[in-house]
């Protein structure tokens, strides 16, 4: 009997030891599938933190470029106020500077005058008296009477009008008619 107690206690322990022998292998499996998913866990976020910290450090790269963006938009902005400023600056001082009075038109006298004091056989009295002359009758400037060649003379002679060149404003031409008084004079 003691023998048989003994067998069934053994098969009994053998049984009990399967069983715990069991529930270990299953606890160990589960701490190793656990232990796997806790390292794929880890590795996910060790990912995602990787991924993070190369958007972060894209966002920042990105950031500064719109710094350096914002900073050549601002000296642009700067740039055109004080353009504005200066152009307000020059309007006003236009506005303000003196003015000369207004001339009144040259009289038959003062025509008279002035063709009485170049009367003379000489060139040079010959030459200003017509260049007083051209500028009294068809009213252009100084340098545009300097610039005239013959050619516009006697275009001037022929058919009472002259191209001249612009001075002041740039390379356009106009023109400068003559009078029939204008030709009288002449």
């Amino acid at each position: 009997m003691e023998n048989k107690i003994q067998k069934n206690y053994n098969n009994l322990a053998l049984q009990n030891y399967e069983t715990l022998k069991d529930e270990l292998s299953q606890i160990l499996e589960n701490q190793r599938i656990s232990k796997k998913k806790q390292d794929q866990i880890l590795e996910t976020t060790q990912r995602g933190f990787i991924g993070l910290a190369l958007q972060n450090e894209e966002l920042l790269k990105l950031n500064d470029q719109l710094k350096q963006q914002l900073d050549e938009v601002l000296k642009e902005l700067n740039a055109i106020k004080e353009e504005r400023e200066e152009k307000a600056a020059w309007k006003e001082a236009r506005v303000n500077r003196k003015r000369l009075l207004k001339r009144d038109p040259m009289t038959g006298e003062i025509y008279k005058e002035l063709m009485r004091a170049t009367e003379g056989p000489t060139y040079l009295n010959l030459r200003t008296r017509m260049a007083l002359c051209i500028l009294a009758v068809t009213g252009i400037r100084i340098n545009e009477l300097l610039s005239l060649k013959v050619s516009q003379l006697e275009t001037l002679f022929k058919e009472n009008w002259i191209a001249i060149n612009r001075s002041k404003r740039g390379p356009s031409n106009h023109k400068a008619s003559l009078t029939k008084e204008g030709k009288k004079i002449i």
